[in-house]
């Protein structure tokens, strides 16, 4: 299998070299740019408990902090932002491979039975509003920290899709809507059935549905957007890419 790694600059390296040591193929293209913005005051004074939606959430606010990190319960979605919390010191809440999800996140018991007073949301500009109404819904009183924007790449020209293509890539690596979006906006649109035909690896079924509107039919739904979600199941995978509980 050759994989198309889609993640933001730096995010894609230690995936490749784990898929070359499985004897995969990858080529590397970021298909969401991420600019850091001047922090404002953490909003942790007071708050029952933070969330991070992302690893870059969390080194940025780790930079903002200067290591000096509260003393409350964070939460993170998946296995890779658990991991980036843990290197800062913080032990995170974290639902298990196969529910990371906001709504994974919402089912812990650790955040269910905290006070309802105040909780942080650390995040990017934008994104969906769901985690935030769900709390809010709850009788939590949210505060956002944003410390970065998603920003959305060059264009692609025809010479690097041939690229792709002569280099024998059949599958596409997408961990969020952003990049499902990103890849068909700065593609050449000559070269959109070609997207369509590839098989795609998403995280969870509303990325699937996203790539399907977009006339794309072979889509493996990871359960989370983890190196371990993404390789567990390209090991149930044949040699052609082919997955026996894609759609």
């Amino acid at each position: 299998m050759h994989l198309l790694l889609t993640r933001p600059q730096g995010r894609n390296e230690p995936l490749a070299r784990k898929l070359t040591a499985l004897g995969h193929d990858s080529t590397l293209c970021p298909m969401v740019a991420i600019e850091p913005l001047t922090p404002p005051a953490a909003p942790f004074a007071g708050a029952e408990g933070a969330f991070f939606v992302s690893k870059t959430a969390v080194v940025l606010a780790d930079r903002a902090l200067q290591g000096r990190w509260p003393s409350l319960p964070c939460f993170a979605v998946g296995q890779g932002t658990a991991a980036a919390l843990q290197c800062c010191g913080i032990e995170p809440h974290c639902p298990g491979r196969d529910q990371e999800t906001s709504e994974g996140v919402l089912a812990l018991p650790a955040l269910q039975q905290l006070p309802k007073g105040a909780f942080v949301i650390v995040r990017g500009e934008g994104g969906r509003p769901t985690f935030a109404q769900a709390l809010s819904s709850q009788g939590f009183q949210v505060r956002h920290w944003v410390l970065y924007r998603r920003a959305m790449p060059a264009g692609i020209s025809e010479q690097q899709v041939q690229d792709w293509r002569q280099r024998g890539v059949n599958a596409i690596l997408a961990t969020s809507g952003e990049i499902v979006e990103n890849l068909f906006a700065v593609v050449p649109l000559v070269h959109h059935d070609w997207l369509r035909r590839q098989h795609w690896l998403v995280p969870v079924a509303r990325v699937a549905q996203l790539a399907r509107q977009h006339g794309c039919h072979s889509i493996s739904v990871l359960g989370g957007a983890s190196d371990d979600a993404i390789l567990g199941r390209i090991g149930k995978m044949n040699h052609y890419g082919e997955d026996p509980e894609g759609s």
